[in-house]
């Protein structure tokens, strides 16, 4: 995977950029800027770059090797990278050591069910178990919590696909799927209705989590069917006396990932959406002059090219704003 598209760097503009985040849309900022004659330093608190092409989506999806192939690139083309968690002040530092700053921190936080009961022992969350997984893959920690053999996973996305795919490959476990609408118009269909074909999965579609069941710990996971909807957005509406459980002993909750903003964002006055956004306006830029924002953290979950593509539009930007400084 490349981040440099560039024949050669421009000549050194004597501009400096720091880019908060070395996912998709960071490591494509980078490159661009870089490519444009900017000084870059790239921040980021995971063990190396590549942010969720590294450690959240599995290699039989993304080849590892080609991730950190490109970051070399970008090393040989002059971006630095440096391990460091951006909390506290460390935005408005940042700020005052470059001439620009451009937050791509992603989106980490996993939306929860919000029923009765998923606080027990046994339900994880797709994205975080998914990170847990191939940080051991890659050597930088211990293994997720063990699956049982009853795993139900919830949502029918690319987090929900990844998960019920390792689950089938790593411990030779066949997951129920329980997604709330028909599985044809979930956002990863037709790759979860092949699983389905050859068996790899069971589906439960148009049925709504409403408990998860236990005393201890997950004994099961209670839904209620719904009148099926091709719309996406369309209201559910339950259908009375079809409430059952279905029996489990691990439920991965993956019903979506939300921003996951640097803290530090809030003393600046940054403008954030209901969902954890940052607000920017069509230059990718911030309420703050100098601050600019791209990727999944402004965007909310999406996927890597609109990541990448985020990234370099954001990096066009700042390179503009940098010309008329």
């Amino acid at each position: 995977m490349r981040f440099v598209l560039c024949p050669r760097r421009a000549p050194a503009s004597g501009r400096k950029v720091a880019v908060v985040g070395a996912g998709p849309a960071g490591l494509a900022a980078a490159g661009e800027l870089a490519c444009r004659g900017h000084e870059v330093r790239v921040f980021d608190r995971l063990p190396e770059p590549g942010g969720m092409l590294m450690f959240a989506i599995p290699d039989f999806r993304f080849r590892k090797d080609l991730v950190r192939a490109g970051v070399r690139e970008l090393e040989g083309l002059g971006v630095v990278f440096e391990r460091a968690e951006v909390v506290g002040r460390a935005v408005r530092e940042l700020l005052g050591r470059y001439d620009a700053v451009l937050i791509a921190t992603g989106a980490w936080r996993s939306v929860k069910l919000g029923v009765k009961g998923e606080e027990l022992p046994g339900v994880h969350y797709g994205v975080d178990w998914m990170f847990s997984y191939m940080l051991h893959r890659l050597g930088y920690g211990p293994p997720p919590p063990t699956p049982g053999e009853r795993t139900v996973v919830v949502g029918a996305g690319l987090t929900g696909l990844d998960v019920c795919e390792v689950l089938h490959r790593s411990y030779g476990i066949k997951p129920i799927l329980v997604y709330r609408r028909p599985l044809k118009v979930a956002p990863a269909a037709v790759a979860l209705q092949r699983l389905a074909e050859k068996g790899v999965i069971s589906v439960v579609e148009s049925a709504l989590p409403v408990e998860v069941v236990g005393s201890s710990r997950v004994e099961g996971l209670k839904v209620v069917s719904v009148e099926p909807t091709l719309e996406r957005g369309a209201p559910l509406k339950p259908l009375p006396g079809t409430e059952r459980v279905i029996e489990a002993d691990t439920v991965i909750v993956a019903a979506g990932i939300l921003p996951s903003p640097p803290p530090s964002l809030a003393e600046l006055g940054v403008a954030l959406g209901r969902d954890g956004r940052v607000v920017v306006d069509e230059n990718y830029m911030t309420g703050v002059e100098g601050l600019f924002a791209a990727g999944d953290v402004a965007s909310g979950g999406t996927n890597v090219a609109k990541a990448l593509d985020s990234g370099r539009r954001a990096a066009e930007a700042i390179d503009r704003f940098l010309s008329r400084r």
